[in-house]
């Protein structure tokens, strides 16, 4: 069923290769860039999913090399927040408005 998937980031950022199918329309731009970086494997069907997680499991160098492109790949998506509060600041100075907003 084509649900879309899920956040992969987050597994990348914990060094966990990662496996997506082929409904990741919610997360097109990561799922796409994630398997570019070589963080992630794009499979086909459960069969080949159990595939290639098999091989991974028997791999070490193949997994760590994916852990590793996954904690690179998430760093290279760090800031996302601070960079719209940054747009959003602009934008309120543009109009005239209180351009601080309260940070953590």
């Amino acid at each position: 069923m084509p649900l879309g998937g899920q956040n992969l980031i987050e597994a990348a950022a914990s060094g966990c290769p990662v496996l997506v199918g082929r409904h990741t329309f919610n997360f097109a731009a990561a799922s796409d860039e994630a398997v570019e970086a070589g963080a992630a494997l794009r499979v086909d069907s459960y069969d080949a999913l159990v595939m290639e997680a098999a091989a991974l499991v028997r791999d070490d160098v193949r997994r760590e090399r994916m852990a590793r492109a996954g904690i690179e790949f998430a760093a290279a998506h760090r800031g996302a927040t601070g960079r719209t509060v940054s747009i959003v600041e602009e934008v309120l100075a543009a109009w005239g408005g209180d351009a601080r907003i309260s940070r953590p």
